[in-house]
């Protein structure tokens, strides 16, 4: 009981309170202070960040900022610094997927930055160009009528045969054979993107197989079925370089991104022991 007593009295003491204090100081000190870099505590805004700071602020008020303004985006630039530095003393980035995106795709803007400084010659251009004529070649165009005969389901093969035969053999009038349909009955220089808009991609990928000048079908489209009459087809061209060549240099330049990426990537891949539970 006196030992309590004797405790409870010397921790009234005002010098025992300051000792506690003081070591309560050089703790903080000695757990964040002691291996403190001096430079990572400096925070220089040059002019360079100042300009940086003004061409924002044209770019999204379509003037120049006032002093007052300018001061105020400087002082918001050094909050940000201090947060985003004592974010990172504290670990904050580990184990956050917005973040870990985030510089993920920096990385890769990083690896691509200089795509795009040599520029490719005409050469590489129309090597790539012949090496994917599909994409480039102007699509075929075609003139033709269709008749909508209603839902699949409820036709059967006998029936579309006979009235195609009619309409060949001039026993059937296409005025009144097919079914009202909100969309043209008959179509001029169509070409297959717009046919395609209109009547789906199964419509007009059985173009090509139909012949010209005759009822053709059925042809089925997201409606129902159709019969199709072609009456002019011009054939798709292969365009020059220079008809396409923004088309062109896109696709090569995201080629040559897709490559580089890909070189990056395998070669940080390659100092990593990547481990997968289940994949020995």
């Amino acid at each position: 009981m006196a030992q309590t007593s004797r405790l409870t009295k010397l921790l009234k003491e005002p010098l025992v309170h300051f000792l506690a204090g003081a070591l309560l100081v050089f703790g903080f000190f000695w757990a964040t202070g002691s291996n403190r870099d001096p430079a990572d505590y400096a925070i220089s805004i040059d002019e360079t960040d100042i300009a940086r700071l003004q061409a924002r602020w044209v770019q999204n008020f379509r003037r120049n900022p006032t002093q007052a303004e300018l001061d105020g985006l400087i002082e918001q630039e050094i909050t940000e610094e201090i947060y985003y530095r004592e974010a990172l003393r504290l670990g904050l980035e580990y184990n956050d997927p917005v973040v870990r995106r985030r510089l993920a795709t920096k990385m890769r803007f990083l690896n691509n930055a200089d795509s795009g400084s040599n520029p490719p010659t005409d050469a590489e251009l129309q090597k790539w160009m012949d090496a994917h004529p599909e994409k480039y070649a102007a699509a075929a165009t075609y003139d033709f009528e269709q008749i909508y005969l209603g839902q699949g389901d409820q036709l059967t093969a006998e029936r579309i045969n006979n009235i195609r035969h009619d309409l060949n053999a001039g026993r059937a009038d296409a005025q009144t054979v097919g079914k009202p349909l909100s969309l043209p009955g008959r179509v001029r220089n169509g070409s297959v993107p717009g046919i395609t808009r209109q009547f789906g991609e199964q419509f007009s990928s059985a173009l090509t197989g139909l012949e010209t000048g005759l009822w053709s079908g059925p042809v089925s489209s997201g409606f129902g079925v159709h019969l199709v009459k072609i009456s002019t087809v011009v054939p798709g061209k292969s365009p020059s370089l220079n008809d396409v060549r923004q088309a062109v240099l896109n696709d090569w330049r995201a080629n040559k991104i897709a490559l580089q990426e890909k070189e990056a990537l395998n070669s940080y891949r390659s100092q990593y022991d990547i481990r997968i539970a289940g994949q020995e």
